[in-house]
């Protein structure tokens, strides 16, 4: 008998099946947002070949063997980060500036 996904599910207690609905809700969220910001879903090319779109890291929703929810984020390329990190920089100030306003 094969083991499938839905044996090992049907094996772990309900908190860690709606942590891991959780956590791939915002995987997917993740991945809305960065669709908006222009990035792809990494797709392997072939050696040598370069592809000069943003795109973003493998996204998975899990739950931890204590039933934490977690989304683990895989590589990307060099540039996608760089603008990933470019783009949650201004988002960062943004927000601190925001605060240094409100206060």
């Amino acid at each position: 008998m094969k083991i499938t996904e839905e044996h090992i599910d049907a094996m772990r207690s309900e908190r860690h099946r709606a942590a891991r609905a959780e956590a791939r809700a915002v995987a997917e969220l993740l991945r809305e947002a960065l669709g908006r910001l222009g990035f792809t879903a990494d797709v392997a090319m072939p050696h040598g070949e370069v592809d000069e779109a943003l795109s973003w890291p493998v996204l998975r929703g899990e739950a931890t063997v204590s039933g934490h929810p977690m989304v683990a984020l895989g590589r990307i390329p060099l540039d996608s980060a760089n603008r990933l990190a470019e783009i949650l920089m201004r988002a960062a100030l943004e927000e601190q500036t925001k605060k240094a306003t409100n206060r």
